[in-house]
């Protein structure tokens, strides 16, 4: 009987060193045993994305690898495989519908994730800054990585790939909030993340001590849009104005928001126009991907 980790990879004779050949053969045919590829087999329960890199050839890194550690990962959402330089022969993606894009290796690449350093390297070189700074916060308040630990990230790239720490904010709930910031403050405006204001409750930003700007990356719930609307009415009441930004204008119209942030926060005080919806209809579509530091493959 197989007793196999599953985050780790074995090859033929690390089986046979155990087993006899009959009980591999007994394994694969029920099931227990995987075989991915030439020389490759890992139990059925390493989880499906590590599986898929290890039949293409390669392994998860850069946005792929920290969003299976449980990061947040940009709208694009192809793999990104760490592949070794000199190999050969790379396998499509089994399922077809993955596009993947390739981070050569000058090492030998022997398990199904990079660790957390290649990875965060690999993302600053690969994205772009703002979605490096989103992928940054979340794997920052998921305890994944310290200031440290972005430093020497940092210290691993040219300059111009680096992000401030003075930039980051682990405070941020979600990726897309990260977004908003990041193209708030870029405008040149005073963002303060994460405010409670009395009466209203906590905000996602106060910006120019006027403008909240609430993101809202979920399907709403009736009982959460009453509450929501709510709230709007008291900010209103207390002088605020207000601005509630959607998933796909975070991420595919950060010019609509930070106009519809800057008018808000310049016009005169006013209920009638005191509560601005930036929402569409649909999910986005929209690939933003800037690959830098990878090679796209497969798409």
């Amino acid at each position: 009987m197989f007793v196999l980790n599953p985050l780790n990879v074995y090859s033929r004779s690390d089986l046979l060193a155990s087993v006899p050949i009959s009980a591999v053969r007994r394994a694969i045919a029920r099931g227990n045993l995987l075989r991915l590829r030439r020389d490759v087999y890992v139990s059925p329960a390493m989880p499906p994305r590590m599986q898929e890199a290890l039949a293409i050839g390669g392994s998860l890194c850069c946005v792929s690898a920290l969003a299976e550690r449980g990061a947040w990962h940009p709208p694009a959402r192809g793999l990104h495989l760490t592949v070794p330089h000199n190999a050969s022969r790379l396998a499509r993606p089994r399922s077809g519908a993955h596009a993947v894009t390739v981070h050569w290796s000058m090492d030998e690449v022997t398990r199904p994730l990079s660790t957390v350093d290649d990875a965060l390297t690999r993302l600053l070189a690969c994205q772009p800054r703002r979605m490096s700074i989103a992928v940054l916060d979340s794997a920052l308040r998921a305890g994944m990585v310290d200031a440290e630990g972005v430093n020497q990230a940092n210290a691993r790239v040219p300059a111009v790939f680096r992000v401030s720490p003075g930039e980051l904010d682990a405070t941020a709930e979600s990726g897309i909030e990260s977004l908003v910031r990041v193209a708030l403050r870029d405008a040149g405006l005073r963002v303060a993340s994460q405010v409670v204001i009395p009466g209203v409750g906590r905000v996602d930003f106060l910006v120019e001590g006027r403008v909240i700007v609430e993101v809202d990356g979920r399907e709403w719930h009736r009982g959460e849009q009453e509450r929501d609307y709510r709230r709007d009415l008291e900010a209103v009441q207390r002088g605020y104005r207000v601005v509630r930004v959607d998933y796909e204008h975070a991420v595919a119209h950060a010019p609509l928001v930070v106009a519809a942030v800057v008018r808000s926060a310049s016009a005169a005080a006013g209920i009638g126009e005191g509560v601005t919806f930036l929402r569409s209809s649909g999910p986005s579509r929209a690939d933003l991907r800037d690959n830098v530091g990878g090679q796209a493959l497969y798409s």
